[in-house]
């Protein structure tokens, strides 16, 4: 999927980095950044899709290099300071309180981690589409005003393509 090689294109994953994905589904992001990262971890709500995931990256599970669990984004099961990056795409449609995950995000990221959401923006033509799925989309300066509360910095907001939108953002530096 185009939104997954954005998303990796604009993380930058590094081979020291500790990468965390919420919404993994079956799993396939998580494949894809896997091997360029020291360690990744993955949560899931749903526990049909955690088995996938777990099934798909089986080698990186069984060697310590992958944790999938089920459980819920507003409530991450890591401790504060845990990762160095995150990546969520092709999920955040679906959260009611996107608030309440960005701000466990920003807990669980290391200061100076790296945030890339890869979403579908809101505009007049998504609205249409969308609507009948009950998808929350977002404008760019929602996105924006978003991160900006929960304390990201160096927030970057794009629309690539008809119907995309690319989120970026930081943890300052000097916050725990």
């Amino acid at each position: 999927m185009k939104a997954f090689a954005v998303a990796l294109q604009r993380l930058a994953p590094q081979p020291d980095d500790l990468f965390l994905e919420i919404g993994c589904g079956g799993g396939y992001f998580l494949r894809m950044i896997q091997p360029m990262v020291a360690k990744a971890a993955a949560i899931d709500h749903s526990p049909e899709m955690v088995e996938l995931a777990r099934q798909s990256n089986q080698e990186a599970v069984a060697a310590g290099r992958a944790e999938i669990l089920q459980g819920d984004a507003e409530r991450l099961p890591w401790p504060d300071n845990s990762f160095t990056c995150t990546a969520n795409t092709a999920m955040w449609f679906f959260l009611p309180r996107p608030g309440n995950v960005l701000a466990e995000l920003y807990r669980v990221l290391k200061p100076g981690g790296r945030l890339v959401i890869a979403t579908i923006r809101r505009s007049w033509l998504n609205r249409i589409v969308w609507a009948p799925y009950g998808l929350r989309l977002y404008t760019n300066q929602q996105m924006e005003e978003m991160l900006s509360q929960c304390g990201f910095r160096e927030i970057r907001v794009s629309a690539p393509g008809f119907m995309g939108q690319i989120a970026m953002a930081r943890k300052p530096s000097g916050q725990a």
